[in-house]
Order: structure tokens, then C-alpha cells, then sequence
């Protein structure tokens, strides 16, 4: 169910209590290993879909002149790819804590900021505004509240925020249709168990079709338990 909370620093952000929930680990002391373990360690062994390998190259290569990170986390991808000054850059996540980490991870403090719920309408700013050309989302969709039926709706809120040419990567790690390992097994049912989590009926062919919906090309891949997709020129 929609709701409406007010940010001192953000203003009035349309969300809903289940997504606050998802978002509130990254107010707590889980932001100090995340990248070493679930960056690292989880998405090596329990995911089988190396950062290193898959997702970092796909961030760092399609990031263009207007960039939107959805998601921010810590800012792991922003530090590790040293994102250039000429670069107009925007952050976005549900945790105002996950924004201050990132922003200053990045190494941009002109990056501008925003508290959104990609579940809901893009929040335009008041007056005239650049639409983004590439946009980021590692490891979001899971964390969405389902059914998944109800998560597609955040392509549409994306693409409605980019350019005719714009090019959307991301990745989230599946539910269903998939087979996990020994690891995998343990972290998603935590996950799942914590709220963190909301994806037990996530399958590839749902985002797939999604996608296909609101972009004219997309490549995906499932690499391990994890669907890694690219996405360009948004359907209008």
C-alpha cells in the first residue's frame, strides 16, 4: 500500500512501508561489510555472478553524459569507476543514508540527489530538467515488494525519465526458475527472512518480457542465479 513520508532534507516521497523496510539495512552497521561481503563473498559463491567480472565492466561501459544510479548502496560502482567531472550525475535510493555514503564515495560532491521509490511515478523537479541518457540499477528489483506482476511497472517509471536514446543497465538476483547452491540457499532464505529481500516468485521471463515492453533492444543473460540485463532506446 502507497504511502507518504516527509524528509526534512528531501520533502514529501510517495513509497510504501514494505519498501521502507527493504531500505532500512542500509541505515544500519551492514553498510561497513557490504561490499566485502556481499559484493564480494555472496555474489561470487552464493549467486555465482562475480562483480568483478560481470557487473562492474557493465556499469563502468555504459555510462554517458547524464547518468542516473538507482540504488546506490554504498556506492561500490561509483568508487570503482571514478565516474569523470564532465559527467552530469544524479543519485537515487530510498535510504538518505545510502546517498550520503555514495555521494561521498563517488568523489562528486556536485552529484545531485534524490529520494525515490521506483515503484512510483519519477518525481520531475520543479522547472526544466536534463532526461537521462544512461541509468544504473544493480540489485534493486529484488528488494522491490512483489508479486512480481507489480515490479514491472518500474521500467515504465524509468523510461519515463530518459532519453529517446537512452541506455538502462542492471542486474537482480531471481527467485524462481533458478537453482541455488549450498550458500545460496542459507543467504536467501536470511534475506527473504529480514525483509530484505521480496522475490520468491521473481522469474527471468517476467522481467524479460518487461523489458521488451518499454525498450526497442535488450540483452540479458542469467549468469548463475542472477538476470544481467542492458537495455536501450525506450519505447514512448
Amino acid at each position: 500500500m502507497s504511502t507518504s513520508i516527509m524528509h526534512k532534507k528531501y520533502g514529501q516521497v510517495q513509497t510504501s512501508a514494505a519498501a521502507q523496510r527493504g531500505a532500512a539495512c542500509y541505515e544500519s552497521w551492514i553498510m561497513y561489510i557490504y561490499d566485502f561481503f556481499v559484493l564480494g563473498f555472496v555474489n561470487r559463491f552464493a549467486w555465482r555472478c562475480p562483480t568483478d567480472k560481470h557487473l562492474l565492466p557493465l556499469f563502468k561501459n555504459n555510462i554517458r553524459t547524464t547518468h542516473l544510479d538507482i540504488g546506490v548502496g554504498t556506492g561500490y560502482y561509483l568508487k570503482n569507476c571514478k565516474i569523470a567531472s564532465s559527467v552530469k550525475l544524479t543519485l537515487s535510493d530510498l535510504s538518505p543514508n545510502a546517498i550520503r555514503v555514495a555521494k561521498l564515495r563517488s568523489g562528486r560532491p556536485d552529484a545531485g540527489e534524490m529520494l525515490w521509490d521506483v515503484t512510483q511515478p519519477f518525481p520531475v523537479p520543479e522547472g526544466k530538467y536534463d532526461k537521462f541518457d544512461s541509468v544504473s540499477m544493480f540489485y534493486v528489483l529484488h528488494c522491490v515488494p512483489g508479486p512480481v506482476k507489480n515490479k514491472t511497472v518500474v521500467f515504465e517509471n524509468i523510461k519515463n525519465c530518459m532519453t529517446a536514446d537512452g541506455v538502462l543497465t542492471g542486474a537482480t538476483v531471481l527467485g524462481k526458475g533458478i537453482q541455488d547452491n549450498f550458500i545460496g540457499k542459507r543467504v536467501r532464505a536470511h534475506c527473504v527472512a529480514d525483509g530484505v529481500f521480496d522475490n520468491v516468485d521473481d522469474d527471468a521471463e517476467t522481467f524479460i518480457n518487461a523489458l521488451r515492453d518499454n525498450f526497442n533492444h535488450v540483452e540479458v543473460e542469467v549468469i548463475g542465479v542472477s538476470l544481467v540485463f542492458k537495455a536501450v532506446d525506450p519505447i514512448f
